[in-house]
C-alpha cells in the first residue's frame, strides 16, 4: 500500500485536471432542495487553475441568491459545469466507467469500446490514474483489468464528485430535470447505493411526486439506461401514498429508508420535513426511520 507522502507525490505528477481535483476541494451537500457548496482553494493555487475557482464561486453565488424554482431548474446545468471545470471529456468518460461500475474491472479494449476512447487516449490517462493511486490494476489471464482503488486517500471524495456530476446521480439528475417541479424526492437505494451492485444489475431508484405519470418516467429514463447500461427499476409514490405506507410500516419503504441512499433530488434533511414526511408517524409510535 502506497503510503501518504508517495501519493501526494504520485499526485504532483499528474495531469493539470487531476491534480485540480485535489487542490481545488468541493464538498457539495443538499439542502431543501437548493445547495450549499464549502470550497477550500489551496493558497498556491496557479492562476491557470481560475476556471476551477470561477466554477465554484458561480455555484455558491447560485446557491445563495437564485431563488429555490430556478435553482433546481439549473440545478443539473452547475453539475455539468463542475465537470467541465475539472475533468476533460476523455477523463469524463474514463472515470465514468470506472467509478460508477466499480466492482466490474475492464481491460483496455473494454474500455475503448464503452468510452469511444482511441487506444492512446485511453492508455495515457490510465496511466495517469494509476500512478496516481486512484486506480488499481491486476492480469488476469491475458489482459490486464482496471478497477477504482478503493484504499486510495481521497477515494469517497473523488467517487461522491463523480458520482454528482457525471456519473450514476449526473446522469439521473439531468434525466429527472424535465420532471422537478413533479417530484419532492429522488433517491438510488440498494447495492448500487451501498457500492455493492454486480455486473449487470439494476438501479433501484424511488421517487416521491405529485402527477408524475408512471409511463412518461420509464420513457424519461429510457436514455439514462443507454448511458449508463444499466436497467433502471423506478418505484414511484404520490405523497399521500408515501405517507400512508410509512404510517402502516411497510416493511420494503422502512427498509430503504434505512440503509444508503444517493440522492438526485432532495436530501437527507427533506426526509425530516414535516412537508413529506407525516407527523402522526411518531404520534402512533411508529418506528423511526427518518
Amino acid at each position: 500500500m502506497q503510503t501518504e507522502s508517495s501519493i501526494h507525490g504520485s499526485m504532483a505528477s499528474a495531469s493539470l485536471q487531476y491534480r485540480s481535483a485535489f487542490v481545488l476541494a468541493c464538498i457539495v451537500k443538499h439542502i431543501d432542495g437548493g445547495l450549499v457548496m464549502k470550497i477550500a482553494v489551496h493558497r498556491e493555487l496557479p492562476q491557470k487553475y481560475a476556471r476551477c475557482r470561477q466554477a465554484a464561486t458561480l455555484c455558491c453565488s447560485g446557491a445563495k441568491h437564485a431563488c429555490h424554482a430556478n435553482f433546481r431548474r439549473t440545478h443539473a446545468n452547475i453539475w455539468r459545469m463542475i465537470a467541465q471545470a475539472l475533468f476533460t471529456p476523455a477523463q469524463q468518460k474514463l472515470l465514468g466507467l470506472l467509478f460508477v461500475r466499480v466492482n466490474e474491472g475492464f481491460h483496455l479494449n473494454e474500455i475503448m469500446r464503452l468510452t469511444g476512447l482511441g487506444s492512446a487516449s485511453a492508455q495515457r490517462e490510465l496511466r495517469r490514474l494509476h500512478d496516481s493511486g486512484l486506480i488499481t490494476s491486476e492480469r488476469i489471464g491475458n489482459v490486464r483489468r482496471f478497477w477504482p482503488n478503493k484504499e486510495s486517500l481521497v477515494y469517497p471524495e473523488l467517487s461522491g464528485l463523480v458520482q454528482k456530476t457525471f456519473g450514476i446521480v449526473g446522469v439521473l439528475s439531468a434525466t429527472l430535470a424535465p420532471l422537478r417541479a413533479q417530484l419532492h424526492l429522488a433517491f438510488v437505494s440498494g447495492a448500487t447505493a451501498k457500492g455493492q451492485d454486480m455486473p449487470g444489475s439494476a438501479i433501484d431508484l424511488l421517487l416521491v411526486g405529485e402527477e408524475a405519470n408512471y409511463g412518461d418516467l420509464l420513457t424519461r429514463l429510457a436514455p439514462a439506461e443507454r448511458t449508463l447500461r444499466r436497467k433502471i427499476n423506478p418505484n414511484l409514490y404520490t405523497l399521500a401514498d408515501y405517507r400512508r405506507r410509512l404510517r402502516e410500516g411497510q416493511p420494503f419503504l422502512l427498509q430503504v429508508l434505512q440503509q444508503p441512499k444517493l440522492f438526485v433530488i432532495g436530501d437527507e434533511a427533506l426526509l425530516h420535513a414535516p412537508a413529506l414526511s407525516d407527523s402522526s408517524i411518531q404520534a402512533n409510535d411508529m418506528p423511526s426511520v427518518l
